[in-house]
């Protein structure tokens, strides 16, 4: 026994690696390649708020299950497009909702009825799958034979975070495809329950055949429990001309599965509210304290939720009036919000015309900013569209009319700093086209024409100078990807010429902007960013303005303003040089050195470091280094700068990420 144990126990090991092997190669050698295409799908979910109160009204997307009825029922049946494993989308054709104005529940719950195990991350940018080869080293695994072609496959986080889950899945022992699983995890303030029946080799077996999630979503006292089940590959294929037709009886036709007794008693429940409402509507006086119950509950929910409307080819978009997710601090910009608009109207599938507005507010300098961009979208596939944009940008320095005064007065006059004379507001007027003239060159083309005026109106007039400045420029912008997986790179160039349009400055502005993302796996992305610019012809008195180095007092949020942009750097410094030369790095990861710490690591979605460095006209050498990390609730960050190598400021940013993505 003594001598034939070794041998056994390696038999054991070399089987169970084995079985690993096959799942993580499943892919590669069976399902390597999916073709796009679309199959018939039928959801359909239960919602039952077990515990509620007036904080459930904060919630995105929960507003409408916040009053009323305590149990809702929703089903849908239309195509799910896909072009890959990775880009699905679904286009409901016939619904069934008891949810008022057949409201969806949030995009947060329904993304976890399409898991895609196979891929690094099952759902989009989240959960890291203990079926990809990458993420072996995070999970444990446990191999259980029972002698048939079925294997038991147990796996488990080697420590607790959001990006992991539990589980266990029954494999086919030949081949390493999954035949079921199931597993339980945490993100994003949802507990999850998915058990998934995937596709046979014969029908996409890299695609769920039918997928049970159950979620349940705790929120300062408030309990929601919620049921989804969904099947794919359903047999009845509608029209194409069906849109979201709201039809109860048809989709009794068309449920792959039948409904339960408790299914049935809210439908019922709900039909017999209905009724109730028809008849109590009868009294003139009933209809109108109706009609201003109503006004008044969608009013309070375009405050909370996003508000949409769609008649014909035209449809409108407005975010949540009180959206935390709009509000950001930085130690260099302070605090903003803003909100956002959206309209649209199509004549066809090529061509539509929209207009998106933002619209916000910095509390640091107490000033309104608009960004109102009317586009007219002529050829969709070559991204070819004209449009024409009305803002006013941030408060721009000017340290050459300071030169000036000096010059005309001398220095014999005092303070001229502390009387912001060298501030200046900014209206602008942009019209260009763009389009894709080749796979690898995007054509940006326009003008540009800006009206300037001090802060200090009284100040300028005080010592003679001009109240208003204005700009006409003709610019141009080339987007270059000559490389499949390479790095973007954009040309600017820009020329303002004197005297038309009443123009005041001569300039000429030249731009070379270069950014990649290094995709690494296990959701860990390499960020780089640099460029330079320079300004030439300094006939006139003209304003430093670049296109690719500015500060900007409405961000965009965190992923597009924390990596390359520097935090702390001063806004005057933007517009003070005649060149600049910047480099901006980040490195960002799941789980990386916070996420060990007991108590709080579980809880971290995201690390991210970054180094930045700046170079221009009077100053030495600057630069940044930064850590931050982002969690369901929200994003904060630590950033110090340094002259050289010598120690100069430090300080945070942070923005609310609760509920971002829902």
């Amino acid at each position: 026994m003594l001598i034939f144990m070794p041998t056994i126990c390696f038999a054991v090991e070399v089987s169970d690696s084995l079985i690993l092997e096959k799942i993580w190669s499943y892919r590669r050698n069976f399902a390597h390649k999916v073709e796009g295409g679309s199959m018939n799908s039928y959801m359909r979910y239960t919602l039952d708020t077990e515990r509620r109160n007036f904080s459930l009204f904060l919630v995105p997307s929960l507003y409408a299950v916040a009053r009323g009825d305590r149990e809702y029922i929703s089903e849908s049946y239309g195509r799910l497009a896909m072009k890959d494993l990775h880009e699905f989308s679904m286009k409901p054709q016939v619904i069934s909702s008891t949810i008022r104005h057949n409201r969806q529940v949030s995009d947060a719950f329904m993304e976890y009825l399409t898991p895609n195990i196979y891929d690094v991350t099952i759902y989009d940018e989240k959960i890291l799958s203990p079926f990809h080869r990458h993420n072996r080293i995070f999970y444990r695994y446990h191999i259980a034979h029972d002698g048939t072609n079925l294997t038991r496959v147990s796996f488990r986080p080697k420590l607790k975070n959001t990006q992991l889950i539990k589980g266990h899945a029954v494999v086919d022992t030949n081949t390493g495809r999954v035949v079921y699983t199931s597993y339980d995890g945490e993100f994003n303030m949802l507990k999850f329950h998915i058990d998934v029946v995937q596709g046979t080799e014969d029908n996409n077996s890299m695609f769920p055949q039918r997928c049970k999630t159950d979620l349940n979503f705790v929120f300062l006292g408030n309990r929601i429990n919620t049921h989804f089940l969904a099947t794919y590959n359903a047999p009845t294929t509608l029209p194409d001309s069906l849109r979201e037709v709201e039809d109860y009886h048809r989709m009794d036709s068309l449920r792959t599965i039948q409904l339960r007794d408790d299914e049935h008693a809210i439908y019922r429940k709900y039909f017999e509210r209905k009724e109730q409402e028809k008849e109590s509507a009868v009294e003139d006086s009933a209809k109108r304290n109706h009609t201003l119950k109503h006004i008044l509950m969608d009013v309070g929910d375009a405050l909370v939720t996003s508000s949409h409307a769609k008649s014909g080819g035209a449809s409108f978009k407005l975010s949540p009036i009180l959206n935390p997710q709009y509000i950001s601090y930085s130690h260099s910009r302070g605090l903003s919000y803003k909100i956002q608009l959206g309209a649209q109207y199509n004549w066809n599938k090529k061509r539509y015309l929209s207009i998106k507005p933002q619209i916000g507010y910095n509390f640091g300098i107490k000033q309104f900013y608009h960004y109102t961009p009317i586009r007219m979208t002529y050829n969709p596939k070559r991204n070819g569209y004209a449009e024409i944009v009305f803002a006013n940008g941030n408060r721009i320095s000017n340290s050459s009319v300071l030169q000036v005064i000096r010059e005309k007065y001398g220095d014999d006059v005092k303070g001229y700093e502390h009387i912001d004379l060298d501030y200046f507001t900014d209206n602008y007027i942009k019209a260009y086209n763009n389009v894709v003239a080749y796979d690898w060159l995007e054509i940006k083309a326009g003008l540009v024409y800006h009206i300037r005026k001090p802060v200090n109106v009284s100040g300028m007039q005080e010592f003679d100078q001009p109240t208003i400045y204005r700009s006409f420029a003709p610019t141009l912008t080339l987007h270059l990807s000559p490389w499949r997986r390479g790095p973007y790179l954009t040309l600017n160039y820009e020329r303002s010429f004197k005297n038309i349009l009443q123009s005041t400055s001569e300039y000429e502005r030249i731009e070379f902007d270069v950014s990649h993302k290094f995709h690494l796996l296990g959701l860990r992305t390499v960020n780089l960013k640099g460029g330079l610019g320079l300004y030439t012809n300094s006939k006139t008195t003209y304003f430093l303005d670049y296109a690719n180095f500015r500060d900007e007092n409405l961000p965009g949020g965190w992923e597009d303003e924390w990596t390359g942009n520097f935090q702390l750097l001063r806004s005057q410094w933007y517009n003070m040089s005649n060149y600049y030369l910047r480099l901006n790095t980040s490195y960002e990861s799941p789980l990386f050195a916070f996420s060990f710490l007991p108590w709080i690591g579980k809880h971290i979605e995201k690390e991210r470091f970054y180094f930045s460095m700046l170079s221009i006209q009077h100053t030495r050498a600057y630069s940044e280094i930064g850590y931050s990390v982002s969690t369901r609730f929200l994003s904060v960050g630590a950033f110090a700068s340094f002259l050289n190598t010598r120690y100069r400021d430090f300080g945070f940013k942070f923005t609310f990420e609760l509920f971002r993505k829902w």
